[in-house]
């Protein structure tokens, strides 16, 4: 008799309910696609990127990409040879230290613009980002921008060594 019930459903039930289960597999599969998150998120990338060597030494000297846009620092520190040039100015200047509070690369970049006379915006090429006492000016005013209420007044305030393990 229960039998006869299961079979006694409009065949238009069946069809709407394979339907449904279909178009909720299809959806799963579209949000599941990178490309699909990284529309639905606003152009910010959900999908996990891979760090790089130039990347880990800055995290390591506690610089940060970016606190508004890591996607896009990220771009120009892979793409960019002025901005990479600038990462490996950074580390020169802090070679086995570390800033004791994260400073952002971005903010270091327009700092040091700033310092050598031009807006922070204007692009500088990158044999530009050889002044090594001014990277570490602009690391230390991008610093104290971000940490203000700290009374630090020069730049070996705000370094430490990093230990070795």
């Amino acid at each position: 008799m229960a039998t006869q019930q299961a079979n006694s459903e409009p065949p238009w039930l069946k069809i709407i309910i394979a339907v449904i289960g279909a178009i909720a597999v299809i959806v799963a599969a579209v949000i599941g696609s990178p490309y699909i998150r990284d529309w639905l998120s606003g152009g910010k990338s959900v999908a996990p990127v891979p760090v790089s060597q130039l990347e880990q030494e800055l995290s390591k000297a506690n610089i940060i990409l970016s606190e508004v846009d890591v996607p896009k620092a990220r771009t120009w520190l892979r793409s960019d040879p002025a901005y990479e040039a600038l990462a490996q100015s950074c580390l020169k200047v802090l070679a086995g230290k570390r800033v004791r509070d994260p400073v952002p690369l971005d903010v270091i970049n327009g700092r040091y613009r700033e310092l050598l006379g031009y807006s922070s915006d204007k692009y500088i090429s990158p044999d530009q980002y050889n002044d090594l006492e001014k990277i570490k000016a602009a690391i230390f005013t991008a610093w104290k921008e971000r940490h203000a209420g700290y009374l630090q007044k020069s730049f070996d305030e705000i370094v430490e060594n990093i230990s070795t393990p």
